[in-house]
């Protein structure tokens, strides 16, 4: 695996030791070109102290800023540039050029190295590009006019034009100083002891070395971070080498599987398939004796059958002849019964007849004919009311069961005029609903105030499309159907909380009203919480008591006819009701019986008034059979006897029929058994006998076609002793082909070379890191070793600093006390440390670097001795500074104070100052430039006037 790293080499850069800060050089002369309202002069320099006078918006600020445009430096304080400057003349192009000193110092150094004149020409020119300004800079050795310059030559751009001017001693921090705006000359007292220090170690070139420590362990943080991120790469490696390991695994494995099922189908299978072979032809033969030794055991039971059932064919004959004989008796002593029998019943009827009569005629004295003819017309009178009872609880038992079958059918009872106009709607092709099919109530305990509320709607009719809502009107109106039909619908909304719809459920949309009806009716449980509720609200109780607008009533009590419970109480309703029909009806079987006895005998009491009469006309009759009555018994007797003797013989000669058939039955169906036995064992054996052979060839076959080493008897052996059949090794592959299926196993080979990739890429990308963090760790060590061999440097620069401060506050007679910084080799320390400085003036005490203690003028030398100690050198003397009015505010004894410490410092500056200021201030001078306002109607502005001070007349005049 590829990856990136950054060096960490740069961590060594801060180890090198700082180079020497080059001399800096001075001011000899100025000449601008078109620079604001000048139109061209030059002016000397070559002073160390340089004073710029005139009043104020006369162009003193504006020299100053043609100075720092020249050198490039930037004032980001002040909205005001050069290009504010070139605005002013309307001309395309300006010039600014300075002759500068290049003088050696002690050891031979030169600040525009390699140029080794002695003086130096520094050239800017501005010119008017695509309507912006641009700059560019030129370093020429020698004192080179503006017409040379613009002929030819290497051209710089502001970058590397500054870092020209770097490498001749004019540094950042020294641009800072110059950039001071008017009056703002005390500006370095103003800074922090740690903002102090860092401007020291800046301008000394100390702060580029900590810099680049910074940026060193900076940089090393960024490796400790890329090597973070190289270890959680290392991380997702180590994860991808290990799925890919696991997908070797599973290849393996399934190749593993792959090759066992190989083997069992190409050896397996074949050795156990032969090893069957074997084995079967082994116990055939056996096998086939014994069924043959069976085979002629069943020939000679079958041969004994058929013996026996020839000889039972003659006796099965004779007995058949019995039979009929035994028949013809039986039909003749029947006939003769018959005729014996009839003519003694006839007798005895008329001696029972003659018997009843006697009776009647006997009780017809004590009979009240008028009352038992009422009693037996009431009898039949109650029999045709228990009749008619009878019937219609038939019908009602018919309508009761179709009921109830439509109820356990999730049906409904449809009463007939609902039926009708449903039925009329349906051949209308009108898909209906009716509302009961609708509703389901959620809780049974409110079904009785539901169903109260609910009872007048019942048979509502909902349509299910409003297209349709016409054509069913008109059928209502011919049928007079006088319950609603519906056709406006809509969705059921969230239901009040404690009202009669959170209870209720549709399994459609209803009719839009209703939601609405039963959403503004509350469920209270008894009239005293219904009274709680405020004036305006309807409520209803448990037992259907309803309050509305009209006031109260009771509506509840009515038949269930909503959802499955209505159904279930309905069809307990009907089932009971078939119970009280089945009691009823036992109960008037009951009486139907009783009463039928009591009338047929109150009728025949009756009948009994005419008894008399019948005896005397048949009295000859009723004689004559009482007397041939005995012999006609006895002769029906003895025929019944030998009827009974006849059917007694009959009956044993069929029996004995019928167990000679069973039995010649029972041999046909044994003979039959065994001839189907034997043949089917006779084709048994032919079948065996076939297929024996046709083993041995498929033995032969398949032993031909397998290596000797396999059909060997310990080979063929082996294999059954690990797979005992062919279906274990058929059940052995089924399972790995299902472990095939169902494994889901990497099937790409490639999988392995891509395992042997990942591993190769970890174990580089671990030993890359582990080489980094070595070499980070001694990285780390060197940066820390080396600033902290370099923190004795910084202590020089300290103390050079102080020994700068110590002098020149010597020269200006002011006591200076610099405390030293804790230097130490740790980040926090190093950026908190600062440089604490302390002055005292005139011993009055020491004060600090901004306590407010000090005046206007203790503040100005303040910051000048800072700004001075900055450039001061010892080996090489030299530089300037740019000083914006630096004798504002002060008085005369201050002036004179600052004009001397000027002077008795190596520097050169240049200075400006209103012309309203005391004569004190040009005492320091010796060059004095004396600027002018443009005056009306003027295009140009006078040039800057020079006076030169000799200071051998102020020695004389002294």
């Amino acid at each position: 695996m590829r990856t990136t790293h950054r060096s960490t080499t740069t961590s060594t850069k801060a180890a090198t030791p700082p180079k020497r800060r080059r001399p800096m050089f001075e001011f000899r002369s100025l000449e601008v070109v078109h620079w604001d309202y000048w139109q061209r002069f030059q002016l000397p320099l070559d002073a160390s102290v340089i004073t710029v006078v005139g009043p104020n918006g006369s162009g003193k600020t504006t020299l100053l800023d043609a100075l720092r445009t020249l050198l490039a430096i930037e004032d980001r304080e002040t909205a005001r540039d050069y290009k504010t400057y070139l605005r002013h003349n309307g001309k395309g192009q300006a010039w600014l050029r300075a002759v500068v000193s290049n003088r050696p110092d002690r050891r031979g150094g030169r600040p525009f190295f390699p140029i080794k004149d002695e003086t130096v020409t520094l050239a800017c020119r501005i010119r008017k590009r695509g309507g912006d300004w641009s700059r560019d800079y030129q370093i020429l050795a020698g004192d080179v006019p503006v017409e040379q310059i613009e002929t030819g030559g290497e051209w710089l751009g502001v970058r590397d034009y500054r870092v020209r001017l770097a490498g001749a001693g004019l540094t950042r921090a020294i641009c800072r100083v110059l950039t001071l705006e008017q009056g703002a000359t005390d500006k370095l007292c103003q800074l922090s002891p740690r903002e102090l220090l860092q401007l020291v170690f800046d301008v000394f070139e100390d702060k580029a070395v900590l810099d680049d420590y910074q940026r060193a362990k900076s940089e090393q943080l960024d490796v400790e971070k890329e090597i973070e991120q190289l270890r959680h790469g290392l991380g997702e490696l180590h994860f991808k080498l290990e799925s890919a390991r696991v997908d070797v695994r599973s290849f393996e494995e399934g190749q593993a599987l792959r090759n066992q099922r190989q083997r069992l189908q190409a050896e397996i299978a074949p050795k156990i398939e032969l090893a069957d072979l074997r084995a079967t032809l082994e116990g055939a033969r056996p096998r086939l004796t014994g069924l043959r030794r069976a085979l002629r055991e069943r020939e000679r039971v079958f041969d004994n059958l058929r013996t026996r059932e020839a000889n039972a064919v003659g006796q099965r004959d004779e007995l058949r002849a019995a039979i009929e004989r035994a028949r013809a008796d039986v039909r003749a002593c029947e006939t003769e019964f018959t005729a014996a029998r009839d003519h003694a019943r006839d007798a005895e009827m008329l001696v029972r007849r003659r018997d009843e009569l006697a009776r009647m005629q006997a009780q017809r004295g004590a009979v009240d004919v008028e009352a038992l003819s009422r009693r037996v017309e009431e009898g039949r009178r109650r029999q045709a009311e228990l009749k008619l009872e009878a019937e219609r609880d038939r019908q009602r038992t018919g309508e009761i069961a179709a009921q109830v079958a439509a109820l356990s059918g999730g049906g409904r009872i449809v009463e007939p005029f609902e039926r009708d106009f449903r039925t009329a709607l349906d051949n209308a092709g009108i898909e209906h609903r009716v509302l009961t099919e609708l509703v389901d109530i959620v809780d049974p305990k409110w079904s009785v105030a539901i169903e109260a509320v609910l009872a007048p709607y019942r048979h509502l009719i909902v349509l299910e499309n409003p297209r349709d809502e016409g054509a069913a009107w008109k059928l209502g109106e011919k049928m007079q159907y006088r319950h609603f039909v519906v056709s406006t619908r809509t969705l059921v909304e969230k239901a009040t909380k404690g009202s009669l719809l959170e209870v209720v459920k549709f399994s459609a949309e209803p009719p839009s009203w209703l939601p609405k009806q039963l959403d503004k009716i509350q469920r209270v449980e008894d009239i005293e919480d219904g009274r709680r509720l405020p004036k305006g609200q309807d409520w209803i109780t448990l037992k259907g008591y309803l309050r509305e607008h009209r006031g109260g009533r009771h509506i509840g009590g009515g038949a269930p006819h909503f959802g499955s419970g209505a159904r279930q109480a309905r069809l307990d309703e009907l089932r009971a009701e078939q119970i009280d029909i089945q009691q009823r009806a036992h109960a008037r079987e009951d009486e139907l019986s009783e009463l039928g006895k009591r009338v047929d005998a109150e009728q025949a009491r009756l009948l009994g008034l005419d008894a008399g009469q019948e005896l005397v006309t048949r009295a000859a009759e009723f004689a004559d059979a009482a007397e041939r009555l005995p012999a006609m018994a006895e002769a029906a007797q003895q025929a019944a006897v030998a009827l009974s003797d006849a059917r007694s013989r009959l009956d044993g000669l069929e029996a004995e029929d019928k167990a000679e058939s069973i039995a010649d039955a029972t041999r046909a169906g044994e003979i039959r058994s065994l001839d189907n036995e034997v043949r089917e064992r006779a084709q048994q054996i032919a079948q065996e006998r076939q297929q024996l052979v046709q083993r041995i060839v498929e033995f032969r076959r398949k032993r031909a076609l397998m290596p000797h080493a396999w059909r060997s008897a310990d080979a063929l052996r082996q294999a059954r002793e690990e797979y005992e059949s062919a279906g274990a090794v058929r059940r052995e592959l089924e399972r790995i082909d299902e472990r095939l299926q169902r494994g889901g196993y990497i099937e790409d080979e490639g999988c392995i070379a891509l395992r042997d990739k990942f591993a190769a890429d970890h174990d580089g990308l671990e030993s890359t890191i582990g080489k980094r963090e070595a070499h980070l760790h001694r990285a780390r060590r060197i940066t820390e070793e080396a600033r902290g061999a370099y923190i004795n440097v910084l202590r020089a620069t300290v103390r050079r600093y102080k020994k700068n401060l110590a002098a020149l506050g010597e020269l200006a007679g002011i006591g200076v006390d610099v405390e030293m910084p804790e230097l130490v080799n740790e980040d926090v320390a190093l950026a908190q440390a600062g440089l604490t400085v302390k002055f005292d003036f005139d011993r009055k005490g020491w004060i600090g670097l901004d306590d407010g203690e000090a005046s206007g003028g203790q503040q100005v030398m303040k910051s000048l001795l800072l700004l001075v100690g900055l450039l001061r050198d010892e080996d090489q003397p030299g530089g300037f500074v740019f000083i914006d009015e630096p004798f504002a505010h002060l008085d005369v004894f201050n002036i004179e104070k600052v004009g001397r410490f000027l002077r008795s410092t190596d520097a050169q500056y240049i200075l400006t100052t209103p012309i309203t200021h005391n004569l004190n201030v040009f005492e320091p001078s010796d060059l004095v430039l004396a600027t002018s306002k443009r005056r009306g109607g003027n295009a140009w502005a006078e040039p800057v006037a020079v006076l030169k001070r000799d200071r051998r007349d102020d020695a004389q005049a002294a």
